[in-house]
């Protein structure tokens, strides 16, 4: 799925006019941007945080454009499918998705459940 399409589903979902479920769905399979303040070659992937209440998210864009606000936290940045980058989050980590759209947050809880096998 491409990042305009995610950017447009994410919009949708935000005025309740799509389903959350169908937006997490194409997150997993679409290709993601995980910036980081440090080029991972030299030194591996720190990536880009956010603290909400207490929890670290790690930050994603959908767009190099949607990572702007960023600034030098997003110097560098990894692409990597949503799948990827939220099975590799540690228990209790978040994530954090900036679109051209606005921001949403995907809680410990429910990152969890996307990366728990499907029956």
């Amino acid at each position: 799925m491409s990042a305009t399409s995610i950017d447009e589903m994410a919009a949708a979902v935000q005025s309740g006019e799509a389903d959350l479920e169908r937006l997490l769905e194409a997150v997993l399979e679409a290709e993601l941007l995980a910036p980081s303040p440090t080029d991972p070659a030299v030194g591996g992937f720190s990536g880009a945080w956010a603290d909400i209440e207490g929890v670290p998210h790690l930050v994603l864009g959908t767009t190099p454009q949607s990572l702007r606000a960023l600034g030098d936290r997003a110097s560098y940045a990894l692409t990597l499918t949503g799948r990827r980058a939220l099975g590799g989050l540690g228990e209790g980590a978040g994530a954090l998705l900036h679109t051209a759209h606005g921001v949403f947050a995907i809680g410990p809880e429910l990152v969890a459940e996307l990366r728990a096998p499907a029956d």
